[in-house]
C-alpha cells in the first residue's frame, strides 16, 4: 500500500511542477497566437507610456465585453491595474477602453459560463486544470 501511496504522490507532484512550469512559461513569454473571430489584441500601457500588446480571448456579454486572466503571472492584468486606460483592437478596428476589474464570485460565474458555452465545458476544463485552477479574473472593458 505505501507503494502505492508514493507512486500516486510523485504522479500528483509531476502534474504541478508540469502545470506551473507551463503556466510560467506561457505568462512569462505571453505568446501570440493565430487570431481569431473570438480574440482581440489587447494594448496596455506601461509607466512610461510605452504600449504593450497581448492576444486574449474576448467575451461579448450582450453588449458587455470581458477579458479574463487566468493567473497571477499575467504581465498586461498588473499593467491595467496601474493604468486601466486600454484599448482593444478587433477586426482591425482599435477602439479605447478603461479596464474595470470586478473581482465578485457572480462575475466569475458569469465569465465562466460563458466561456463554457462558448468553447465547450470539456476545454474549458482542460485549460483550467493546466492553470492549476487559478481564479478566473475578469475585468470589463468600458468604452471611453
Amino acid at each position: 500500500m505505501g507503494r502505492i501511496a508514493r507512486r500516486l504522490a510523485l504522479v500528483l507532484v509531476g502534474f504541478v511542477a508540469l502545470a506551473l512550469g507551463l503556466d510560467a512559461i506561457v505568462g512569462a513569454s505571453q505568446p501570440v497566437l493565430a487570431a481569431g473571430p473570438d480574440e482581440g489584441v489587447l494594448r496596455t500601457f506601461d509607466e512610461e507610456g510605452k504600449p504593450h500588446e497581448n492576444r486574449l480571448v474576448v467575451v461579448d456579454d450582450g453588449g458587455t465585453i470581458w477579458i479574463q486572466s487566468g493567473h497571477h503571472f499575467r504581465g498586461w492584468y498588473h499593467r491595467l491595474l496601474r493604468n486601466p486606460d486600454v484599448e482593444l483592437v478587433r477586426s482591425g478596428e482599435v477602439r479605447a477602453y478603461r479596464a474595470a476589474p470586478i473581482d465578485t464570485p457572480e462575475t466569475e460565474a458569469r465569465v465562466k459560463q460563458l466561456l463554457k458555452e462558448r468553447n465547450g465545458a470539456l476545454r474549458f476544463y482542460l485549460f483550467r486544470t493546466l492553470l492549476l485552477f487559478a481564479d478566473v479574473k475578469p475585468v470589463r472593458l468600458d468604452r471611453r
